[in-house]
């Protein structure tokens, strides 16, 4: 797939090993050499979780995270970037969970909280004029990202 040679040109700019890992047929994972230990998070060393959403036109947005010695340098920016260029050729739309704390990053990024979890996260959108579509797409899309915990 092209968006992920993409992301990978990401990292290699920035001299930053990883290797790919695909969990299922549409869903990856990117990681690191690095264990990152972040606030609420389990130390583990993804950078990158994301799944593809054929059917509903949606990509999921599971992680994103930069190893703390290169955070600041704008390649989350360039990340979310590559994927908002995917959107818009493809028509589709981005969905991600958003911890309150990040949300101004996300609004800087152009995305739209649409609707908020029980669990403590924002839902947040990019690629679409209503959020009705978001909260559709959204509902379409949980049952099978997350239909191993139900």
């Amino acid at each position: 797939m092209k968006i992920l040679r993409e992301f990978e040109r990401v990292f290699e700019t920035h001299n930053i090993p990883y290797r790919l890992e695909q969990k299922e047929e549409h869903h990856y994972l990117y990681r690191t050499d690095e264990e990152m230990r972040d606030a609420g998070m389990t130390p583990d060393n993804v950078m990158l979780d994301l799944f593809f959403d054929h059917k509903n036109e949606a990509m999921f947005l599971g992680m994103i995270r930069v190893p703390h010695k290169l955070r600041g340098k704008n390649i989350g920016a360039d990340i979310v970037t590559i994927m908002k260029e995917f959107a818009k050729e493809h028509h589709w739309v981005i969905i991600l969970e958003s911890a309150p704390e990040n949300i101004l990053f996300w609004q800087k990024m152009h995305f739209s909280s649409f609707m908020y979890e029980s669990y403590g996260f924002w839902m947040m959108g990019y690629g679409a004029k209503s959020k009705l579509i978001f909260k559709v797409k959204w509902t379409q899309m949980k049952k099978n990202l997350y239909a191993e915990a139900l």
